[in-house]
């Protein structure tokens, strides 16, 4: 059924185009119209023609204000001022200045933002569908775009100006393009729309949705992180500095406080202590195949809701995946902010190579500083089993997140008894929420 399933989503894709076409442009009396046609066609009598008659008047009247469509060219500009970075699936506002450059007044006009995303691959739909049969009954993930509802203008006379208040909603996470706005006015008919582009292109950057967490503790303790939180952050190698002392045979002289060795006559020198703190890491596991695209758009969110809520807790936080390059992201304690690791988590996308050896090998490299780290799983096979093993020999503490399909939490039992982690917690797909909630019951 794959190919033939394949094949019925391409169809659909290839009339989204023509269907929001015709939703922006026919009106109520519009879609009136063409179901009475396709009635009058459907219904029709070769012995009768009265069928056939009402066909024809009613495409007369169709015909009249598709011909009248063209006339519309207003003079108008339009300004917006859109946010930079939104969430998924959180209506967002644009504020837009329309402004008559003509002449004429303009009057019965609304206002529609032209939105540019790219479109869902037949592949992706399938993959979407065929997930949602596997799961037997449960609701179809189809990949949803952006949506903004037309708004009504007030009239505009000849110079004049007006501010509106747009609403767009964005459900996938990513680049949307705001291409310009569309302004549209019904003929004298009220039958059909006519529409005039006026482009203002910006980008805005649609981050992953978030959970709300509970306050957690995390595992591991503060340890010694050589060069404090300056190294941390990659800015030299300083340490925090403590106190002013005599000086010992030893001490470099770049630490000597000349001031006040010219003050007292001898040397002194700068004291520093090295800083104690938390450092966790937040691992994202990104190998997966199309049929686990739904469960990396899960993944995505729990780091998302992580990336925002552990910075608050006076600790650092490093951000692991692994994209089309390693990505290794800082935050907390000044260090950072969590925008920049949701704007890394927005542009993310699945790797397709199965291996964990790039994720591994980067864990690795950062394994000394962290006091703990929190893996957020795609699956719970051998080599993901094999990597918290090995983690956990090494002495690291873990909070494991496993997502899995929804009724699929006891897939975890599958590992033996000894292989699983004191804290390891299956997020079922569609309950992600309350199993992120439940964090906070656990000991």
């Amino acid at each position: 059924m794959a190919p033939l399933l394949r094949l019925l989503c391409r169809a659909i894709l290839t009339l989204r185009r023509p269907r929001r076409w015709l939703h922006r442009r026919l009106t109520p009396v519009g879609w009136a119209l063409a179901v009475g046609m396709a009635a009058c066609l459907g219904t029709n009598n070769p012995e009768q023609t009265m069928g056939m008659s009402v066909f024809f008047l009613l495409a007369a009247v169709f015909a009249c204000a598709l011909a009248l469509a063209p006339f519309f060219r207003p003079r108008a500009a339009a300004e917006r001022r859109p946010p930079r970075l939104v969430t998924a699936g959180e209506p967002f506002t644009v504020r837009v200045r329309v402004a008559n450059r003509g002449r004429r007044p303009l009057a019965g006009l609304a206002y529609v933002e032209d939105l540019r995303e790219p479109a869902p691959t037949a592949r992706a739909c399938a993959e979407a569908v065929r997930t949602a049969l596997r799961e037997r009954g449960g609701a179809i993930p189809w990949p949803r775009g952006a949506r903004s509802a037309p708004v009504a203008l007030p009239d505009l006379p000849a110079g004049a100006a007006a501010e509106i208040t747009v609403t767009v909603t964005a459900w996938r996470r990513g680049a949307l393009t705001l291409a310009g706005g569309v302004l549209t006015r019904a003929d004298p008919l009220g039958v059909f729309r006519a529409c005039c582009r006026l482009p203002a292109p910006h980008t805005v950057l649609v981050m992953p949705r978030r959970h709300p967490l509970p306050r957690l503790d995390l595992p591991g303790s503060a340890q010694h992180q050589q060069g404090g939180v300056a190294l941390a952050a990659g800015v030299g190698e300083s340490e925090e500095f403590t106190a002013l002392r005599d000086y010992r045979r030893g001490d470099p002289l770049k630490h000597v406080h000349w001031r006040s060795t010219a003050r007292t006559g001898t040397l002194v020198v700068k004291e520093y202590q090295d800083e104690h703190f938390t450092r966790h890491g937040l691992v994202l596991d990104t190998a997966c195949g199309p049929e686990g695209d739904h469960l990396f758009e899960e993944a995505v969110a729990v780091a998302a809701s992580f990336a925002c809520t552990v910075p608050d807790q006076d600790s650092l936080l490093d951000l692991l995946l692994v994209g089309q390059q390693a990505v290794c992201i800082t935050s907390g304690r000044g260090v950072g902010h969590a925008e920049q690791m949701l704007e890394a988590l927005a542009a993310v996308r699945p790797c397709r190579d199965p291996g964990l050896e790039r994720l591994e090998a980067l864990v690795d490299r950062h394994r000394p500083q962290l006091s703990g780290c929190v893996l957020v799983l795609l699956a719970w096979d051998p080599p993901r089993r094999a990597l918290v093993r090995r983690l956990r020999e090494q002495g690291l503490p873990l909070l494991v997140l496993v997502l899995v399909p929804a009724g699929g939490a006891d897939l975890i039992a599958a590992g033996l008894p000894e292989e699983r982690p004191q804290r390891l917690v299956a997020l079922e797909a569609g309950r992600v929420a309350q199993g992120l909630a439940a964090l906070g019951e656990r000991p």
